[in-house]
């Protein structure tokens, strides 16, 4: 699957915005990884290979809390954009997000900062 970077910001967008992991699982690699840099600790959580990652995003876009993509940027073999998230309680949750694109379009690695209001 060749995939632009408009397509893809188009299937991330999609994705976050319905909550639907599905476009977001046909755009990874089959071996990619997320890195992600959350509260509680300094160091990374590491998430390697499509069967984890799709548990983890299956997990997020469960939550009952809205997504938002803002502040796009794509470059060669990259994009980043940000995800503003919303609980109903008001708690908000942001994740700034660099995608490493493969010859292919894939994203073979994505990195993360999340950061939350409490």
């Amino acid at each position: 699957m060749s995939t632009t970077r408009t397509s893809a910001i188009d299937i991330i967008n999609r994705s976050h915005h319905r909550r639907d992991p599905e476009p977001l699982l046909d755009l990874l690699a089959d071996d990619a990884e997320i890195v992600t840099y959350d509260r509680g600790g300094a160091e990374p959580r590491v998430t390697s290979g499509k069967p984890a990652i799709e548990a983890e995003l299956r997990d997020v876009f469960a939550r009952d809390m809205t997504h938002e993509v803002r502040d796009v940027v794509a470059g060669e073999g990259r994009l980043a954009y940000m995800v503003h998230c919303r609980y109903p309680e008001g708690t908000r949750v942001v994740a700034s997000v660099i995608c490493e694109l493969d010859d292919a379009g894939r994203i073979a690695r994505m990195t993360q900062v999340v950061t939350w209001d409490e």
